[in-house]
Parts: C-alpha cells; sequence; structure tokens
C-alpha cells in the first residue's frame, strides 16, 4: 500500500508535536522535582535555626538566673539551686530530644551531643558549687563565681556558636548538592535539546528525501526525454496523488515528443542535403577568388604557359619584372625571352620540364632598357603533357638585390674598408688554408704596428689619419707584391704570409720585414704635411712559433709589444721566447692558485747567527714551492704572488706557520730566537693588517718583540705616508721593523728619520767585494759607523767566504750575519734533528 504525499507530510507533523510534547513534560517533571527538594532543604534550615534560638534564649534565662544567686554565695550560708541545675538539665533534654534538630542531630550529631553534655556538666557544676561555697573562704568562693561564668561563656560562645555553624554546613551542603543536581539537569537539558533538534533535522531530512526521490524519478524520465530516449520507462503513473498527476502529463509529453522527433529528422535530412550542396558552390567559389587574388597580388611573378611553353597569363608582378604586356610575352615561349636563345637550344630542356614535371634554377636575363635580372625559376607542370591539355606554371623570385648583398657582405667580410686590404678574419682563414694544404712548407708571418699612431689621429683627424693608413698599405703592397695575401689586422696593424722553402724561413721573413720597415718610415707628404713614420714589427714562423696562423699572430703580437716596450722603430724576432714565457706565467699563476691547498708550498729557514759568538740569533722564514716536480724559483712566483690577494693570504700562512716552529724551537733549546718574515707591499693596503698579524702571532704564543717585519723601498710606492702609517701601526703592536737590502735605493736614509725603523739589512751587493775594493770596504764601513750612532741592528746579508767574516769582524762584531757561510735557507725537519736533544748549534766564527 502506497502512502500518498499528504498522509506522508501529516505523519511528520504528527511525529514532530509528538516528540515536542514529551520533552516539555520531561523537563516540567525534572524543575519540579528540584523545587521540591529546594522547599525542603529550606524548610529543615528555618525549624532547626528556631530551635536552636528557643533553646539559646532559654540557656540565656536560665544562666541569668543562675549569676544571679551565685552572687550570694559566702561563708556558712547554703544556696538552694535545685530549680535552676534542673533547668539547665531539661535544655540539655531539649537538645537531645527536639524535633526541630532531627535533621541537624542526623547530619552532624557530634556539635549537638557535646552541648548537651557541657549544659548537663554547668548543672552539676552549680550543685557542686553551691555546696562548697557554705564553707568555702571567699577568695574560693570567687573562683567558684569564676568558674560557672567561664562555663556559661563558653556554652553561649562555643556550643551554640558550633551547633549555628553546623546548622550552616548542612544548608550550604544541601545546597551543594541542590547546585550538582541543578548543574546536572542543566546539561541534561542541553543533551535533550541536542537530540530534539538532531532528530528534528533528521525527520526533516527524511522526508525531504523521500518526496524528492519521488520527484527525481520524474524528473530523470524528464531529462532523458530531452536528450532523445523517447523509449524511457515512466514510473508512478497509477498513483492518485499529485505525482501520479504529474507522471501522467510527462507521459503524455513523451508521446507527443515522439511523434515531433519523427517529423523533425525527416526535415534534417532536408536540410542537411541542402546544406551541403550550398557550402560545396560557396567553398568553389571562395577557391576561385582566392587564387584569383593570389596570382594578382603576389609579390613573386606567376605566369601560366600552355604545352608549348607559350604565356597564356602572367600577373602584374611577372609584367613589371619582365618589362613586357601580355601581348609580348605570348609572342615566343617564356624560356626564349628569359634564356636569350632560339627554340632549338631551349627544345631539350623543355622537354626535360615535360618529361620530369618540373625545373629549378636561377637565371640572368636582362629586360629591354633595363639593367640585368637575376631571378630564381621554378618550373611545374600541371595535368598530362601527353593529352596536350595541361598548363605549366612559372614563378620568378627576383633575386638581384640578394645576391649584390651577399657580394657586399662578402667584401665586407674579407676586406678592410679604409686601405682596401684584406681583414683579419680573411686572413687568418686564408693561413689555415694554407697551412692544411701544405702543412710541410715553411711559413712566416710578418706584423707590423705604427708607433704612436693614436698622435697621427688626434692631430690629423680620423680622415687624414685613414689616409696615411691607405698610403701605409699601398707602400706595403708594393714590396710584397699583388700575389701576396697583405691584411690590416688591427687599428694600425698590418700582417702579410712569406712562403720559402724549409728551414729558410726566419732569414727570409726577417729580410721581407725590414724593406716592408724602410718603406714605411720614408716621407709621407699629405696636404701641406710631411709626416715619418716611425714604425716596429715582429716576426713568427710556422712551425717554430705556433701551429695556427692564431697562434702565430699571438706570438707576433707579444714580439711587436716588446719592440714597442724598447723604444719602437725596430723588428724584434723573438716572440717566440716571450709566448714561451707568457704561457709558463698563466700556467704558474693558475697553479699559484691551488698550491697552499694542495701543499705544494715549503718554509725554508736560514738562520742569523751572531758574529761576536756563533749563537744563532734567529731565523728568516722563506717560501719554497714544488709544483709538478720542479722547484719553482721565490723570484718566479712572489712577483705572480705580489699581483694577487694570494701574497696576504701566503704570508699570513707563513708567519703562523714559523711562529709556531720557532716558538717550539725555544722551548725545547730554551733560547730565544728572533723570527724575520717578509712583509710584501700589498699587505700594508690590507684593512687593520696589525691586529690581524697580531692575532696570528699571539695564537702561536711567540712573542711579538721577536718577530721582525722586513721591509724594502718598493714597498712605498706613490703613497709612502699610507704606509709608513701602517709601519707604525705595526710597531705600537709590539713588532720589530726592518729595512731589506739596505742601501739599494735612493731614499733609505731619509725613511730612517720617517720610520719606526729598528734593525737594517745590508745587501748581499756590499759584501761582494769587501775583501777585495776598499771603496766598499768604506761604504761598509760608513754604514754600520751610521747604524751604531742610531742604534739600530744590523743583519749583514750575502756572505758567502769566511775571508768576508773576517773583514766584517774587523769592522765590529755587533752584527748578525746570515748566508751559505754558516747555512743554506733549511726545511723545518733540519732544524728539528738539530734541537732534538735540546742543546743550541753555535757556528765557527774565525
Amino acid at each position: 500500500m502506497r502512502i500518498t504525499l499528504p498522509l506522508q507530510f501529516l505523519l511528520f507533523l504528527g511525529l514532530q508535536i509528538a516528540l515536542s510534547m514529551g520533552l516539555v513534560f520531561y523537563l516540567n517533571s525534572l524543575a519540579t522535582h528540584n523545587y521540591q527538594s529546594l522547599s525542603r532543604a529550606t524548610a529543615g534550615f528555618v525549624d532547626a535555626s528556631k530551635s536552636i534560638e528557643t533553646l539559646r534564649q532559654s540557656f540565656a534565662r536560665s544562666s541569668n538566673d543562675i549569676e544571679s544567686l551565685s552572687t550570694q554565695f559566702g561563708n556558712g550560708q547554703r544556696i538552694d539551686v535545685r530549680d535552676q541545675a534542673l533547668a539547665l538539665q531539661q535544655i540539655a533534654a531539649a537538645i537531645r530530644n527536639d524535633a526541630g534538630l532531627n535533621g541537624l542531630r542526623d547530619s552532624l550529631g557530634g556539635d549537638a551531643t557535646a552541648l548537651a553534655k557541657q549544659i548537663d556538666q554547668q548543672a552539676q557544676t552549680l550543685i557542686s558549687a553551691a555546696a562548697r561555697a557554705a564553707n568555702a573562704a571567699p577568695n574560693e568562693v570567687a573562683l567558684l563565681q569564676s568558674e560557672l561564668r567561664q562555663q556559661r561563656s563558653q556554652i553561649m560562645v562555643q556550643g551554640f556558636g558550633n551547633l549555628i555553624t553546623a546548622a550552616n554546613r548542612s544548608l550550604e551542603t544541601t545546597l551543594g548538592m541542590l547546585r550538582g543536581t541543578t548543574e546536572s539537569t542543566g546539561h541534561q537539558y542541553l543533551t535533550l535539546l541536542v537530540i530534539f533538534i538532531l532528530l528534528q533535522f533528521a525527520l526533516m531530512v527524511t522526508a525531504f528525501w523521500l518526496v524528492n526521490h519521488q520527484l527525481q524519478q520524474l524528473a530523470d524520465v524528464t531529462d532523458r526525454l530531452i536528450d532523445g530516449e523517447a523509449t524511457a520507462a515512466l514510473p508512478q503513473q497509477k498513483r492518485a496523488d499529485q505525482i501520479g498527476r504529474l507522471a501522467r502529463a510527462v507521459q503524455h509529453f513523451r508521446t507527443t515528443l515522439i511523434t515531433l522527433s519523427d517529423s523533425r529528422e525527416q526535415l534534417k535530412a532536408i536540410l542537411k542535403k541542402h546544406d551541403e550542396e550550398t557550402m560545396q558552390r560557396r567553398r568553389a567559389e571562395k577557391q576561385l577568388q582566392l587564387s584569383a587574388s593570389v596570382f594578382d597580388n603576389v609579390q613573386e611573378a606567376v605566369l601560366l604557359t600552355d604545352i608549348s611553353g607559350h604565356v597564356s597569363r602572367a600577373n602584374t608582378a611577372a609584367q613589371t619584372l619582365l618589362k613586357q604586356n601580355d601581348k609580348q610575352l605570348a609572342s615566343r615561349p617564356l624560356l626564349e625571352t628569359l634564356l636569350g636563345v632560339d627554340t632549338a637550344v631551349i627544345a631539350p630542356l623543355w622537354q626535360q620540364v615535360l618529361e620530369q614535371g618540373h625545373w629549378l634554377g636561377e637565371v640572368t636575363f636582362t629586360p629591354e632598357r633595363s639593367a640585368p635580372v637575376i631571378a630564381q625559376v621554378s618550373i611545374k607542370l600541371m595535368g598530362e603533357a601527353r593529352e596536350g591539355k595541361g598548363h605549366v606554371i612559372f614563378v620568378l623570385s627576383d633575386h638581384t638585390e640578394l645576391r649584390a648583398r651577399e657580394q657586399e657582405m662578402k667584401f665586407l667580410a674579407e676586406q678592410d674598408p679604409v686601405t682596401g686590404l684584406f681583414n683579419r678574419h680573411y686572413f687568418v682563414a686564408e693561413g689555415n688554408r694554407r697551412l692544411e694544404a701544405n702543412p710541410r712548407q715553411a711559413l712566416g708571418i710578418v706584423l707590423i704596428g705604427l708607433d704612436s699612431f693614436r698622435a697621427v689621429n688626434d692631430a690629423l683627424g680620423h680622415r687624414d689619419g685613414d689616409r696615411v693608413l691607405y698610403e701605409v698599405g699601398q707602400r706595403l703592397l708594393a714590396v710584397v707584391g699583388q700575389g701576396a695575401t697583405l691584411a690590416r689586422v688591427g687599428g694600425d696593424e698590418f700582417a702579410f704570409y712569406v712562403t720559402t722553402p724549409g728551414g729558410e724561413a726566419l732569414d727570409a721573413t726577417q729580410t721581407i720585414a725590414e724593406a716592408a720597415l724602410s718603406a714605411i718610415r720614408q716621407t709621407l707628404n699629405l696636404n701641406s704635411y710631411h709626416i715619418s713614420l716611425k714604425v716596429s714589427g715582429g716576426i713568427s714562423t710556422y712551425p717554430a712559433d705556433g701551429d695556427t696562423v692564431e697562434d702565430l699572430l699571438k706570438t707576433n703580437e707579444i714580439a711587436l709589444s716588446t719592440a714597442k716596450t724598447q723604444g719602437g722603430n725596430q723588428l724584434y724576432t723573438h716572440g717566440g721566447a716571450l709566448q714561451n714565457q707568457a704561457r709558463r706565467r698563466f700556467m704558474l699563476q693558475q697553479a699559484l692558485e691551488k698550491a697552499l691547498g694542495n701543499r705544494e708550498l715549503r718554509l725554508a729557514y736560514q738562520p742569523q747567527v751572531s758574529l761576536a759568538n756563533g749563537h744563532i740569533s734567529g731565523f728568516e722564514v722563506l717560501m719554497r714551492w714544488r709544483h709538478a716536480g720542479e722547484w719553482i724559483t721565490p723570484s718566479e712566483f712572489i712577483p705572480l704572488a705580489e699581483e694577487t690577494d694570494l701574497i696576504v693570504r701566503y704570508t699570513e700562512w707563513a708567519l703562523s706557520e714559523a711562529a709556531k716552529r720557532v716558538r717550539e724551537w725555544q722551548r725545547q733549546t730554551e733560547e730565544t730566537f728572533h723570527l724575520s718574515v717578509n712583509l710584501p707591499p700589498r699587505l700594508l693596503l690590507v684593512d687593520k693588517i696589525d691586529q690581524r698579524l697580531a692575532a696570528i702571532a699571539k695564537h702561536s704564543g711567540l712573542p711579538l718583540s721577536t718577530i721582525t717585519l722586513e721591509i724594502t723601498e718598493s714597498s712605498f710606492g706613490n703613497d709612502p705616508a699610507l704606509m709608513a702609517a701602517q709601519l707604525k701601526q705595526l710597531a705600537m703592536q709590539g713588532f720589530s721593523i726592518a729595512i731589506d737590502d739596505f742601501g739599494t735605493g735612493y731614499s733609505s736614509l731619509a725613511y730612517l728619520s720617517q720610520l719606526p725603523i729598528s734593525k737594517i739589512k745590508i745587501d748581499k751587493k756590499f759584501v761582494d767585494l769587501i775583501t777585495d775594493d776598499k771603496e766598499s770596504c768604506k761604504l761598509v764601513s760608513s754604514i754600520l759607523a751610521m747604524a751604531k750612532s742610531l742604534e739600530l741592528d744590523i743583519v749583514v746579508e750575502g756572505v758567502e767566504r769566511p775571508e768576508q767574516l773576517v773583514q766584517l769582524k774587523r769592522f765590529d762584531t755587533r752584527m748578525d750575519i746570515q748566508g751559505f757561510v754558516f747555512d743554506p735557507p733549511q726545511n723545518e725537519d733540519f732544524w728539528e734533528g738539530l734541537f732534538m736533544n735540546g742543546d743550541s748549534h753555535v757556528y765557527e766564527v774565525p
């Protein structure tokens, strides 16, 4: 049995009402229960409070009576207190039995019982005090009276107070229970409300789902009908409610739709056939219009010929290119016009076009009263030539301007526009082609550059400067000949090849180069100027100086640069050696950056020996570099390091390692050794270098006063004031400052007064001749005397022979000697072995 839609809504409404009434009844019962509990608790508290107050008043009256009687106590007087004692006992019995205190006794019986005992005890005390007072002294009577008052006060304050407090606690306990019950009831209210809302929501969702499900079935069938499924099954047609009526209406719509669909399909078939015919006709018309538009407006020349090659149609571009109208073009075969030959000559070519169906080529023709035209011709056969119904399409693309630009670009790519000679690109390419074609033939290259040609440009201007370059090119061309490859390879640089039999390349090349230089040096007359040019040159030969033209030119450029550096106006022939040096320098510079990381750097220590007793006073630390199995000399790699910041890093490393090593030797020998370190100029430009070096020395444990920083005059460069300031900062840190190679410059004496110098090192060149040359002896003696007067320490470098020691000792013994006469620079292992036993080595001094 199917429930109708209105009945479904009534059932849903009745269920909601039942749930709501059940919730209201339940909440009302909970509220009534809480109200009754609160009323009972309040009534019990009121009854207890009234009973306590009545008993307290009764006890107060009895206490007043007792107070009056106690004042009558005296010696020989017996007071009857039985009524008052009975009254107290009655009050105690009331406390035990009063109905208003039932609830209080049940919950807090201890306080009520204690109060009743206290009152009974006071009754006994009253009877005892009355009996004792008859025979007691006055002071004893006073004590009895005081005891009675204390008991009364204790009962009133403590006994009844505790009872009232117990009543209050009982009320608070009851109220707390009521509060807990109320909170629990509140939670129940909230829980019931949430459950009620969820039930209501579930009912609404259920009702919505039922109605929506029934309507969705009809909607799905309707959608399927709209999508063309006319045979879709339609449910719920037999229902008597509104949904059934709606289902039957949809069924009627479906029947009508089927009928309309059949008619629509027939109409669509008719319209489709008509549209296809219309679209085909329009596409054909558009293609004809597009073909005609393209044919007339395309930039290329397009011509249509028959099988015999006569033009039947030509576009405007073709008439313009060929300078002929339609009638002139149709007068003879088109190939005769393009190739300029008669029919007999072009017959084989035309036959090839008809057989193969296409031909592509570039032709040059000269239209009437016009310049020659270079055109690319594309020929395409349309149809079958054998049936005589085909056509041939000619497409001509004008390449005249393109070929002219190619020639211009080729000229610019190969020739110099100023001199008309070849340029560097062509010179290099042509030279490499020669080497590849004949690799065994000797080849020389001469590179010539004008000295100070910029002055000519500045004085005469670039226009006249270009005329000078052109004239130089012509003079060189006269020397080397028209068949030689002469090129301008730079701004004022020219180069040419010299090809000679093997073994004579250098001599022959040098002869021609000198002749070329002589020709250029001849006075050149330009306008009103008579110009005498100075010119330098460089020579390189293949294969001695390089395997490619680029390598040979590079060698020449080094030679030319060297020639100009040496004053110019000369021919330099040793460029190969300079290039090898440059290559080695570059290789070492690259390797030097990784030398420290690769553990290639070593330190050597040369002793500084006291001339007075032969004891070692200190060491100068020197860097050594072993790379790829070769010891690189300091004179070669130190300048490379000074060109970059590597010298800063390596000097700091040397100071750190050497300071640690010397500190260890001091510990082993208990001697005070000084350490000398060369200070490069770049290090003096580093910000806060004094603090950095001081930190390194302190970290090693070596006192700063035992470290000497050696500088040379070249360290001061163009700004001696800045360097002097840095040296003063270093001296303030505690370092000693020494001038190395003293006397080799012109400003050494001036530096002694301006800088914080404490030591000078006399250069080796002054020592070499002191045993043979009196002037050298006088000079060394003067330097020693000056140092003595200025209180400067002295180190003499480069002492190699014992007789030099003898001569120096005649001058003075207060100096240190550094040289091979004692020991060359030795590595740390040598000195470690020497100091192993803790003894300091002493050298023999003659």
